[in-house]
């Protein structure tokens, strides 16, 4: 590594992941007049971001009768509160970068009488817990779903565009096809080896979602890579969908795009651990299944499929925290399928807690240890 020629660099902070977590992250860094840098082994939202449905969900997938069987009525409403934050900062920061965004709600979809009720139980919750939020027992889609809970304000993005823009709204020095190798401490510095260059800062960010594990492999007994299969129609004029959906607790999703295609994905919770995953069929099957039950304008009309992995962790929430071995570098990972939603608000909580030391709540790793 010595003898290998590089461009060295210093600030105070780096960065490393160039999606929207990592540029939220820096831009609310650089408001706070700090010199920071961002390092990513690709292009500007070239990992999960880029490859989303473009979906800003507020909550977790699982509806929130899972969230309260999981973490308890109190906490799961801080969740959601949380996660609305986060969604609507997310909608305020593209409008007023003039990024391409609707916000026509979503809505949650029942596969089974049993998830028709869980559906009926959380949207009974969600109005007692002082949330916008309405069941249906019909499927307003018409497309034989057993149920439906819309929820209001919950929109669709151009992730690329908004990462790409915010980036450029701040003074953030942004390398892309830089690769992250190690980091090191030194004398009270961290150095951040890197292809073709190296930095020496204060503090590190990583904000590489499912791919923590390949810098620090003990990041594996928090956060396991999943992939999710997205495909893409050709324009489809006769497709009646205008909101984006997702079924059977949060699994498979459909998204309009401006411009009359679909967008239908879907994702499972990995079988393996250890950072290591392997493609599961199981994914492909459920995508398929649900396109042929629920949207059959779309056989024969795919003009492109996509995959991207994704950060999960136990409980499925986002997972922010420090290495005891090097404090300097702290971590926001975990974020899962509904991610843009996630973000700004995983950034602010992360940003006041490394310059101010505010409480970071439930997203704290310690709740894992």
């Amino acid at each position: 590594m010595g003898a290998e020629k590089r461009q060295v660099d210093t600030c105070d902070v780096v960065v490393v992941g160039a999606g929207i977590v990592g540029a939220a992250v820096a831009v609310r860094l650089a408001e706070r007049g700090l010199q920071v840098a961002v390092l990513d082994a690709q292009d500007v939202a070239g990992g999960a971001t880029g490859r989303s449905a473009g979906m800003v969900v507020a909550g977790l997938p699982g509806h929130y009768g899972w969230a309260v069987q999981t973490f308890g009525r109190g906490q799961a409403r801080e969740l959601w509160q949380l996660g609305l934050e986060g969604r609507d900062a997310l909608v305020d920061a593209a409008m007023r970068l003039g990024v391409y965004l609707e916000q026509p709600g979503s809505l949650a979809l029942a596969v089974t009488e049993e998830e028709a009720e869980s559906l009926r139980q959380s949207a009974e919750m969600l109005s007692e817990d002082g949330f916008a939020a309405s069941f249906s027992p019909t499927d307003p889609l018409l497309r034989n779903f057993l149920g439906a809970v819309q929820q209001p304000r919950d929109a669709v993005v151009d992730a690329t565009a908004l990462t790409r823009t915010l980036l450029a709204s701040a003074p953030v020095a942004v390398h892309i096809n830089t690769e992250v190798h190690d980091l090191e401490p030194e004398g009270g510095m961290v150095r951040v080896w890197a292809q073709g260059r190296n930095v020496r800062c204060e503090r590190v960010v990583l904000a590489v979602d499912g791919y923590g594990s390949l810098l620090d492999p003990s990041l594996a007994q928090w956060v396991v890579p999943s992939r999710a299969l997205l495909a893409v129609t050709e324009p489809l004029p006769d497709a009646a969908l205008d909101t984006p959906c997702y079924a059977d607790y949060g699994y498979e999703y459909a998204c309009p795009l401006p411009d009359k295609r679909l967008l239908l994905g879907a994702w499972r919770r990995p079988r393996s651990v250890g950072g290591q995953h392997e493609p599961d069929a199981s994914i492909r099957e459920g995508l398929a299944r649900f396109i042929e039950r629920y949207f059959p304008e779309v056989p024969g009309r795919i003009e492109s499929r996509r995959s991207g992995v994704m950060g999960l962790t136990p409980d499925g929430l986002p997972i922010v925290g420090r290495f005891s071995d090097l404090p300097q570098v702290t971590f926001a990972l975990g974020l899962g399928p509904w991610g843009l939603g996630w973000a700004f608000a995983v950034a602010k909580r992360l940003v006041d807690w490394m310059l101010d030391g505010d409480d970071l709540g439930l997203l704290a790793a310690e709740r894992l240890t």
